[in-house]
């Protein structure tokens, strides 16, 4: 990386109006000094490359605030009971909702078609946490019943086991049943 120098010309002979001039040359062998300017000579002398602002102009920065005051979303809206009945009801009905069906809820109940579709992506995924918590139940009912069945089977099977390994020890101990 080259060497950068800040040459400052206090010289007598001054710019055209007045103010002194600032040279910016290389650290190389023989470059000749190169005017860059009073912000990059400060940036250069004090080392920081400061970045310029984006937006520079007061009529962009009008812009900019009302790029995002139109990007601010409204204030979220509850939807009335009777919206929410018909809606469950219409979910019952069938949970899959077709563009027309969708057109024709979102005229009836006062919405955007936007809305009702998300409604019912919503629905259909609270839909789908009960269904597999109800499931998860089932399972682990069924799972209860089952170890409890293995549990009994081993405790019959090791008394099966006992009572064959004593009959079988009583017969070999028998005098009358030897010939």
């Amino acid at each position: 990386m080259d060497r950068v120098r800040l040459i400052f010309d206090s010289s007598s002979s001054r710019g055209r109006h007045g103010q002194r001039m600032l040279l910016l040359g290389g650290g190389g062998g023989g470059s000749s000094p190169v005017f860059g300017g009073a912000r990059s000579a400060l940036a250069t002398a004090e080392g920081a490359n400061k970045r310029r602002p984006f937006f520079t102009s007061p009529e962009e920065l009008l812009e900019e605030e009302y790029y995002y005051d139109e990007q601010q979303p409204d204030k979220k809206r509850r939807l009335s009971p009777e919206q929410v009945r018909l809606l469950e009801r219409s979910f019952e009905a069938e949970n899959k909702l077709e563009p027309e069906r969708k057109s024709e809820l979102a005229r009836k109940l006062g919405l955007q078609p936007r809305q009702v579709a998300v409604w019912f992506q919503n629905r259909r995924a609270r839909w789908k946490t009960k269904q597999l918590e109800h499931d998860f139940d089932r399972l682990k009912s069924s799972y209860g019943s089952l170890l409890s069945d293995h549990d009994s089977l081993l405790k019959e099977n090791d008394r099966l086991r006992s009572q064959a390994i004593s009959l079988s020890l009583s017969l070999s101990f028998s005098p009358s049943l030897v010939k």
